[in-house]
């Protein structure tokens, strides 16, 4: 297969629409892509293609981590989407790498998630809870596996640690 990754066009919108929506169960994912970009909040886009044709995407927005006084931004994976014909033969993974890369160097020591922990350890993410890091998105004494963080340095950052806000947009679909 010969595949390619690059940076979202404006006219990949529409493409990238329909696919969000047809790998999830609901179209909340697209919706989320469409918000995040609407409010200039993607700090990077990725489409992978083949032949030209769109196949995959995956979204990158900032998330703030505070502690106390101290408020610090690193990137978030999230939504990343296959079309679903086509799931299961590595286009997740290359879009996963590429976007570990980019994010690397862009110099962020951080990315964090929200997905399958029987999926995205490959990748060296890891449960973000015993790092240090809470989240919404992990209730108190409940399962926190699914909140995530890859180390894109040796270590987390000295002094960096508390609670991990994704973008208002991932609350305006859920």
């Amino acid at each position: 297969m010969n595949l390619d990754i690059r940076r979202e066009r404006p006219d990949d919108h529409r493409p990238i629409f329909a696919i969000e929506a047809a790998a999830f169960d609901t179209d909340a994912e697209a919706r989320l892509v469409d918000l995040l970009r609407a409010a200039d909040a993607l700090i990077l886009s990725q489409v992978a293609e083949i032949k030209g044709v769109i196949v995959g995407h995956a979204a990158y927005s900032l998330v703030t981590v505070t502690d106390g006084a101290s408020v610090r931004r690193f990137p978030a994976l999230g939504p990343i989407a296959v079309s679903p014909p086509l799931q299961r033969q590595g286009i997740g993974s290359a879009l996963v790498r590429a976007g570990l890369r980019a994010m690397r160097a862009l110099d962020y020591e951080l990315l964090f998630l929200v997905g399958s922990p029987r999926y995205y350890p490959r990748f060296g993410f890891q449960p973000a809870q015993p790092l240090g890091f809470t989240s919404d998105y992990v209730e108190p004494g409940g399962a926190h596996e699914h909140f995530m963080v890859a180390l894109l340095r040796e270590s987390v950052p000295d002094g960096v640690g508390g609670h991990v806000q994704f973008h208002p947009a991932f609350a305006e679909v859920s």
